[in-house]
């Protein structure tokens, strides 16, 4: 199995200050059926990808919805942390409908219910030190979405999609037209895999859901706006460099492994890149290459 999406991030200069979009999302279609918002660097981009030898699928739209790209954006592959922010958005959403509060205690545990067939099974939890440390008690609903997006925690996840309710979150993907993300079951549900329930994700769906937050649309303005923070400020490492050729300041929020990374640009280009890369075994070359295609589309606006 492919390892799945960790959030990663950097965070420039001045990602809050900045003001995002608020346009209207542009369809989800594919660029060859709109010719004229195919973005100009699309040769490059198939160059650059016949260079590496690699199998990639490529997700871009500029936040201003005039310019996208879209190659091999349907094939899905299996993902952990854009179902984690699938998760908060649907947080957020209940929040906003007052269904919750931020202050709502849950108690902590490590058993959880199959989707198969309800039967228990124990997560894998030894890297949710802090939260173990709080078994048997209580944590809110805020400390467990900080943990679950700053720390990347499954424990926490499964403890918020337990509360929230995974027919809710999967109402959520269908809301936010994010066709091609499937939202199968819990984290750590072994049974659920052994059926072929897995979550799985293309690189168009989440591009589709990044766009939603960078537009302010996902929830609501100020929901967004601080989902986008959460995410910038996760202490985890990571980010596409070299994306912005100008030396205009920009802001970027982004988060992937080595073979597929996940980016939303803030600045004198702003747009949602969603890379996956598939056949290459060095990881520096996945992530050249990746670099390489977020600057030939940067470059192009």
């Amino acid at each position: 199995m492919r390892p799945a999406l960790r959030i990663r991030c950097v965070l420039a200069i001045f990602l809050m200050a900045l003001a995002l979009g608020c346009g209207s999302p542009a369809p989800a279609q594919d660029s060859q059926t709109d010719p004229a918002r195919v973005s100009s660097a699309r040769a490059d981009v198939e160059k650059l990808v016949q260079q590496s030898g690699a199998d990639v699928s490529v997700a871009f739209r500029s936040l201003d919805g005039t310019r996208e790209l879209f190659i091999q954006a349907d094939k899905q592959f299996e993902d952990a942390t854009a179902m984690k922010i699938l998760v908060m958005i649907e947080l957020y959403a209940q929040m906003d409908a007052r269904e919750v509060r931020w202050s709502d205690p849950l108690q902590v545990h490590t058993s959880f219910r199959s989707i198969v067939d309800g039967s228990l099974y124990d997560l894998d939890s030894g890297t949710d030190r802090d939260i173990l440390k709080n078994a048997g008690k209580t944590m809110t609903l805020r400390q467990l979405c900080d943990a679950m997006i700053m720390r990347d925690s499954n424990l926490a996840a499964n403890l918020l999609i337990e509360k929230l309710g995974i027919d809710r979150i999967r109402q959520r993907i269908r809301a936010l037209g994010a066709d091609g993300m499937e939202f199968a079951a819990g984290f750590g549900d072994n049974k659920a895999s052994a059926q072929g329930l897995k979550n799985v994700i293309s690189a168009r769906a989440l591009m589709v859901v990044l766009w939603a937050l960078a537009e302010n649309q996902a929830v609501g303005e100020d929901a967004s706006k601080q989902m986008i923070g959460l995410i910038a400020h996760s202490r985890l490492e990571g980010g596409v460099p070299g994306t912005t050729p100008s030396q205009a300041p920009a802001s970027r929020v982004s988060f992937g492994s080595d073979h597929h990374d996940a980016t939303i640009i803030i600045g004198a280009h702003s747009f949602v890149l969603v890379t996956d890369v598939r056949g290459l075994a060095d990881p520096r070359a996945s992530a050249a290459l990746v670099a390489q295609i977020a600057h030939a589309l940067s470059a192009a606006m």
